[in-house]
């Protein structure tokens, strides 16, 4: 593939602009749902569903469960909370299908091959929200899959996700990604806070931290499916109110990539189970972590002084952008250790050569941070009063703000509850 073309353009030059990123089509960039939604498909036979449960399944964050109508019971539609019914071709056996399974779960869609009048009544009688044909629903039901599980995330309070990434290699993505974590479980120790470490080659979170785990992200990854919110925080390694999901070093060699599957499930159920979750995701945009880049509610793109720096930022925002849909509303630049009227990059620059107009900086302090990392100490222990460390906690009221009596407020404060 070859590089985008601003990837050497002069700082003056701004890149092209691409409009209503975020209005492209959920079917081609294979956007996870915004909530885990179990799924339960009735057909007459197993057989005849197959074709619908592929296609269920192929939609990230559905957890489906297929069965035929002589498999049904009450469990069934108590653990799940979308039902979708496949009807048969016969006019009789649909009607009934329809009398029989109206009001079990909290939702239902209705496929059949023939969308006779009188069906479509009786569906919608049934509390059916769509009719939508077998052959070539395909993008239909991923549309009606994304408003129902768009209406249960309007009724689910799940928790922030800032990914941090760096522009090329060095730049600090790990070191405030701990950082950032940290002044968030400052803020109320009755909260929790998880940071994931996504770099599954070097994991440095632990070392940074000093924590050995006895978990890490592949065996989360493993059992997502079956982890419940105390098994998932049994997982985590603590500090006090600052939890890490650590990498092992070289896993991404290892793994299986079926578990990669399960990793928008995995991210729902860290969102559910704690209130901010930062993810270090140091080595850049990889194939593997495009769910959590695609749902994350701010990605934190960090640049130091150095044009080779900026150049590798812009290029990352043009992939963020261009191939993976994402609003430039979402994405902020760090400036890491930056020195005012020193810096041979200056802000200006680095906004007009990205495209993007957020950016936050963090003061050079290398001697007190390099300290801070040999030692495996949180920075907000160590260097309580400096001025990175205000640096750090500015983004973060950027981040989640504060109100003026220093509480959480507006959207964010729900989800700090």
């Amino acid at each position: 593939m070859n590089a985008p073309k601003s990837f050497c353009t002069p700082l003056a030059t701004l890149p092209q602009e691409v409009d209503n990123v975020e209005q492209i089509e959920r079917v081609t960039r294979g956007k996870s749902l915004p909530v885990l939604l179990p799924t339960l498909l009735i057909s007459t036979a197993q057989d005849e569903g197959k074709i619908l449960a592929d296609m269920l399944v192929s939609v990230p964050n559905v957890k489906l469960t297929h069965v035929s109508t002589n498999q049904t019971n009450a469990n069934y539609f108590q653990a799940h909370r979308l039902l979708v019914l496949q009807l048969p071709k016969d006019h009789g056996l649909a009607l009934n299908m329809l009398d029989t399974y109206s009001g079990k779960c909290e939702f239902m869609l209705v496929v059949g091959e023939h969308a006779s009048p009188e069906l479509m009544r009786e569906a919608m009688k049934a509390g059916a929200r769509d009719f939508l044909p077998l052959q070539g629903a395909r993008e239909e039901l991923i549309h009606a899959l994304f408003d129902v599980a768009e209406d249960l995330a309007q009724a689910t309070a799940l928790a922030p996700t800032f990914v941090v990434l760096n522009s090329k290699g060095g730049c600090g993505a790990s070191f405030l990604s701990a950082a950032l974590a940290d002044q968030f479980a400052c803020r109320d120790k009755k909260l929790k806070v998880a940071l994931v470490d996504g770099d599954q080659v070097q994991a440095g979170q632990s070392h940074l931290l000093n924590i050995e785990p006895d978990y890490f992200l592949h065996h989360a990854l493993g059992q997502a499916e079956e982890l419940d919110e105390s098994a998932l925080v049994g997982m985590m390694s603590h500090l006090d109110n600052l939890h890490l999901l650590s990498a092992s070093p070289f896993s991404q060699q290892e793994l299986n990539s079926s578990h990669y599957l399960q990793l928008p499930q995995l991210m729902f159920k860290l969102r559910s189970s704690y209130q901010a979750v930062v993810v270090d995701l140091s080595r850049g945009p990889e194939k593997w972590a495009v769910p959590v880049l695609m749902e994350a509610s701010a990605i934190l793109l960090v640049i130091q002084d150095s044009l080779a720096s900026l150049r590798s930022a812009t290029a990352t925002v043009n992939h963020l952008v261009t191939q993976l849909g994402i609003s430039k509303s979402r994405i902020h630049l760090v400036y890491n250790r930056y020195t005012p009227k020193k810096s041979m990059v200056s802000l200006s620059d680095a906004k007009k050569t990205s495209g993007v107009r957020d950016i936050f900086t963090v003061r050079n302090d290398f001697k007190r941070v390099n300290a801070c990392l040999d030692e495996g100490r949180r920075l907000s222990c160590f260097a309580a009063k400096e001025p990175v460390t205000k640096d750090v906690a500015a983004i973060c009221r950027k981040l989640i703000p504060l109100d003026q009596d220093g509480e959480q407020s507006g959207f964010w404060a729900k989800l700090w509850r």
